[in-house]
C-alpha cells in the first residue's frame, strides 16, 4: 500500500503535464509532506488492523486455553469415575466371591447334618429295636 502512494496514487488532482522536477521547492515540500501524511495514514490504518487482528488472537487463545482447561476438568472427573467404578468393581467380586465361600460352607455343613442326622435316626431305630427286643 505504501509503495502505491510512492509511485503517485492520489496525484490526480494535479495536471498532467505536471512534474515535480519542475516545482517550486515549496511545492516540492507541500508534495513530500501530502505523501508522507497519506504513508502515515496508511500506516496508522495498519496499526489499527494489527490491534484488530491481535486483540481476536488474544480472545481465540483464551477460549482455548478456557476450553483445554474445561478437558482437562473433565478428564480428571472421567479418571475418577473410572477408579470408582473400578474400587466398586473390585468389592463386588470380593463379596460375591465371600458369598460363594459362604454358600459352599453352608452346603458343607447341611451335609454334615443331614449325615449326623441320618446317623442319630439309624442309632434311634436301632435303640427302639433293642427296646422293643427287651421289652418282649
Amino acid at each position: 500500500m505504501a509503495g502505491e502512494l510512492q509511485h503517485g496514487v492520489g496525484m490526480s488532482t494535479m495536471p498532467k503535464n505536471f512534474t515535480l522536477e519542475n516545482a517550486s521547492p515549496s511545492t516540492k515540500l507541500l508534495e513530500k509532506r501530502r505523501q508522507m501524511f497519506e504513508v502515515q495514514e496508511a500506516l496508522e490504518l495498519q496499526k489499527k488492523e494489527f490491534a484488530r487482528k491481535e486483540e481476536a488472537f488474544r480472545k481465540r487463545e483464551e477460549a482455548l486455553k478456557k476450553k483445554d482447561l474445561e478437558l482437562q476438568e473433565s478428564l480428571i472427573r472421567f479418571s475418577k469415575f473410572l477408579q470408582e467404578n473400578d474400587s466398586k468393581r473390585v468389592r463386588a467380586e470380593k463379596k460375591a466371591a465371600d458369598e460363594i465361600k459362604s454358600r459352599q460352607q453352608k452346603q458343607k455343613e447341611i451335609e454334615q447334618l443331614a449325615e449326623t442326622l441320618e446317623q442319630l435316626r439309624d442309632e434311634k431305630e436301632h435303640v427302639h429295636d433293642v427296646l422293643d427286643k427287651y421289652m418282649q
